[in-house]
């Protein structure tokens, strides 16, 4: 098979794949369509096709996201973006993507904090700080050290 004719095959086929995570996700198959997307993964580490791997982890943190898993959702967001910024794709909706999960697990942080559950706001705020912009790592890791101590 040609080099070309086989790479529009396998562009078909994880176009394909990924369609199908939308219908399952639409239709409230969660479980399906994670399936769906970690097929397509596979098939794109495979191949190291960097572009399609970082379509793939978008959609697979968008599920995180819709399942309540913000920081599976902002782990994986990351990861989308590293293949992003290796491969030709334009970085801004994946920079958008992990900075919107950064600002919604922080907010969990300070949530669990007014309803006194330190053991789950360390959780949040530790599982941001990686994924933090530089002039909020100081006050996140003052944070984290207040609540070690509590």
């Amino acid at each position: 098979m040609e080099e070309n004719a086989l790479a529009k095959q396998v562009a078909d086929d994880l176009k394909g794949i990924i369609a199908a995570s939308v219908n399952c996700i639409r239709e409230g198959n969660f479980l399906t369509a994670h399936e769906y997307l970690n097929q397509a993964l596979s098939l794109t580490e495979l191949i190291e096709y960097h572009a399609g791997s970082a379509m793939v982890l978008h959609n697979l943190a968008n599920l995180y996201a819709i399942k309540g898993d913000n920081i599976e959702a902002l782990k994986t967001a990351a990861l989308a973006l590293e293949k992003a910024q290796i491969s030709p794709l334009d970085e801004p909706p994946y920079q958008k993507l992990m900075h919107s999960l950064y600002l919604i697990v922080q907010k969990e942080g300070v949530d669990h904090i007014k309803n006194k559950n330190y053991p789950q706001a360390l959780h949040s705020f530790e599982a941001s700080l990686p994924y933090a912009p530089q002039e909020k790592r100081t006050w996140l890791e003052k944070q984290i050290a207040i609540l070690r101590r509590m």
